[in-house]
């Protein structure tokens, strides 16, 4: 394919951007299929997250708002392709935005500022583009000015925010585990877990960002603009078929590509804004305090005046210098503040709107129910049931806010979910681990292994770690002689089952990695003995079919296993 021009080219460059909004709009698809199918329609980010990858694809996706060679001055199409981009872009940070919960602070700092370097790109064309052509986008101006704020006011929240979360867990763990005896049954574990799964789900702080003012002031444009793709469609038709673009062809693809992404985008950001809306349990105080847009909470401006009465070393020869460099520092941070403030404001402002539908709906409810009550019967005892087991697991769950008290729909569903995940544990219980365990007759033999008395085969070597322990134990039953394929079979079976416990309780318990050159050596030895039934390159079967006694086996295994190179191997 040759080209005499870039013109010429400029239909395939329009269609890898059409690849970069296909991606994008399957992430955030996939992400709005998670939520629903685990019941989550706060729908936390798994797919459509906040890194390099997204970054670069966002860029590709929104070339047509930063293309500044076209001349749209009397191109009513490319100028329609433009907002739809800038429409798409907003979908897209309403959708990520959570994502900024699941961040250390370097990811938090490196990523946000590669966005917002995105982000005033974007917006510095745009305005180049408006002023020079007057291009008819005065309508997409407020949008393009909210775009940068939004996102850096959350980021600012995310560290003070975890950092509250994590104090009320430990406080809420000190209470859940502090029984005087503890008891093993069935349901008193059930019992513990449910304290800790609704510790998990409220302190999630994906769960904080999603249900923040900014996070529902993006639903409540979100769900403005899912109208777009309609409007358009209905009564731009007949512009978006025209070929007058340099995009040729592509342009079509774009919009529509695009125009499908913003309806799909638009489902998370609208179920977020719902699921905020009706996070607490609507009271006289919980109205007033979030008709009172002016009420700041502390953890937005935290970080911010933290900076401020931080020490910065300048380096400066003189007093008079670092005086200057203070006083302009706290001038930028105050400027900074201020700025918070008024993007935390603006966005409750818009929040009045959903939230002033629920008050009027839940003093509607109230009364309609209240209304009935002569005609109602009195409640079963498994409602009963219900509303106390709810009561019982309110004292565990995490807020920011100390005062706020949580919805009871989203207790019943925090608690419904566990409760499904426990049933389908039962259904999928590793029943060749099982077949195994029934066999055992104590823990003597765990005992006399774990002996300090006994030399180790190395003066070098490695801590010891019970998945290695496991897996050596195989290849050692794996080499006995008479040993029938079944039985064999169902061991390496019971074991691929039981090394998934081991592992995770290895990696929780040992938090400072003093184990974690035992947990590569016996993740390697275990691949060797399930796939080749091999242990540091001895075949097992084939010692095993030699007819050699059990006490040889052994022997030659662990002078094979005194070799240098071997210990070396597994360091």
């Amino acid at each position: 394919m040759a080209w005499t021009s870039p013109e010429e080219a400029m239909p395939w460059v329009g269609l890898y951007i059409c690849a970069a909004s296909l991606v994008c709009t399957l992430a955030m698809a996939a992400d709005v299929y998670r939520g629903f199918r685990q019941r989550k329609l706060w729908f936390p980010c798994r797919f459509f997250t906040i890194n390099s990858a997204s970054v670069t694809l966002i860029a590709i996706s929104t070339k047509l708002p930063v293309d500044l060679s076209a001349d749209m001055s009397d191109d009513f199409q490319e100028i329609l392709a433009k907002s739809v981009s800038i429409i798409f872009l907003f979908t897209m940070l309403a959708n990520f935005l959570a994502s900024l919960g699941l961040m250390n602070d370097k990811e938090l700092l490196l990523n946000t500022v590669a966005l917002c370097i995105l982000l005033y790109t974007i917006n510095v064309n745009m305005w180049i583009q408006f002023i020079s052509a007057w291009v008819n986008l005065a309508s997409l101006i407020p949008l393009l000015i909210l775009l940068i704020p939004w996102p850096i006011s959350v980021a600012l929240t995310v560290s003070a925010s975890r950092r509250v979360l994590q104090q009320r867990y430990k406080e809420l763990h000190s209470l859940a585990s502090n029984h005087e005896q503890i008891n093993f049954s069935y349901k008193e574990i059930e019992h513990k877990v449910k304290k800790y799964w609704m510790m998990a789900e409220s302190g999630n702080p994906q769960f904080a960002i999603a249900c923040s003012p900014v996070s529902s002031t993006f639903g409540v444009l979100c769900s403005l603009f899912s109208y777009i793709p309609f409007i358009i469609l209905r009564f731009f038709r007949s512009d978006i078929q025209k070929d007058v673009s340099d995009y040729k062809w592509s342009i079509k693809l774009i919009v529509y590509l695009q125009l499908t992404g913003t309806l799909v985008g638009s489902i998370a950001p609208i179920f977020r804004c719902l699921t905020a809306t009706s996070h607490f349990n609507p009271s006289m105080k919980w109205s007033m305090h979030h008709l009172n847009v002016f009420h700041v909470e502390k953890h937005w401006i935290q970080r911010l005046q933290h900076w401020k009465h931080s020490h910065v070393p300048s380096y400066l020869p003189s007093r008079h210098c670092k005086k200057v460099f203070r006083n302009i520092r706290n001038i930028i941070l105050n400027f900074c503040i201020v700025l918070q403030i008024m993007v935390v404001v603006i966005c409750k402002t818009i929040c009045l709107i959903p939230i002033s539908f629920l008050i009027l709906f839940s003093y509607c409810y109230h009364f309609a129910k209240s209304s009935l009550k002569w005609f109602k019967e009195e409640p079963s005892p498994s409602n009963s049931n219900v509303i106390s087991d709810m009561e019982e697991y309110t004292d565990y769950v995490l807020q920011i806010e100390q005062d706020a008290k949580l919805s009871k729909r989203l207790l019943r569903n925090a608690l419904n979910s566990i409760t499904r995940l426990l049933q389908e544990s039962e259904k999928k219980e590793p029943r060749n681990l099982m077949k195994l365990l029934e066999k055992s007759t104590g823990f003597n033999g765990v005992v006399e292994f774990d002996n300090d008395r006994v030399p180790p085969l190395h003066p070098e070597e490695i801590q010891n770690c019970w998945s290695l322990v496991a897996v050596t134990l195989t290849a050692i039953a794996l080499a006995l002689p008479n040993i029938a394929n079944g039985q064999i079979k169902g061991l390496l079976d019971s074991m691929r089952e039981g090394l998934q416990f081991v592992r995770h309780i290895e990696e929780r318990l040992n938090t400072n990695g003093e184990l974690v050159k035992a947990r590569k050596a016996a993740r390697h030895v275990w691949t060797d003995v399930e796939v080749y039934c091999k242990w540091l390159q001895i075949d097992l079967q084939k010692r095993a079919r030699k007819g050699e006694t059990s006490q040889k086996i052994l022997e030659c295994l662990g002078g094979e296993a005194d070799q240098p190179n071997h210990i070396a191997s597994l360091q």
